[in-house]
């Protein structure tokens, strides 16, 4: 079964679950600002892509990570250009986009 490479960054300061989901290959941050309570100033750790069953308490992706490209990437200042060159993906919030998916192999 194909599954996409779903992540979860936890709020170390809010508990709040930000899940995003890869649209393109590439790197992702360990550490992600809190999206998921307004006005939270805190940071979610990753929990590295896990593949086992998701508990009904994590929400859906609401975000992704994804490679820009054409005017998008023209338009990055050149820090972020540097990041995306560097395989590095930036996030929005979920398109239609399709996922990624893990590998085949056994886990």
């Amino acid at each position: 079964m194909l599954e996409p490479r779903i992540n979860v960054y936890t709020c170390e300061k809010c508990g709040g679950y930000t899940t995003t989901v890869d649209v393109d290959e590439g790197v992702t941050p360990f550490f992600l600002r809190c999206r998921t309570t307004p006005g939270c100033d805190g940071f979610g750790h990753s929990s590295f892509y896990p593949r086992d069953l998701k508990p009904k308490h994590i929400p859906k992706p609401t975000f992704e990570w994804y490679k820009p490209s054409g005017k998008k990437y023209k338009r990055l200042d050149a820090e972020s250009k540097e990041h995306v060159d560097r395989g590095g993906l930036l996030i929005r919030p979920r398109t239609k986009a399709q996922p990624v998916y893990h590998a085949e192999e056994a886990h």
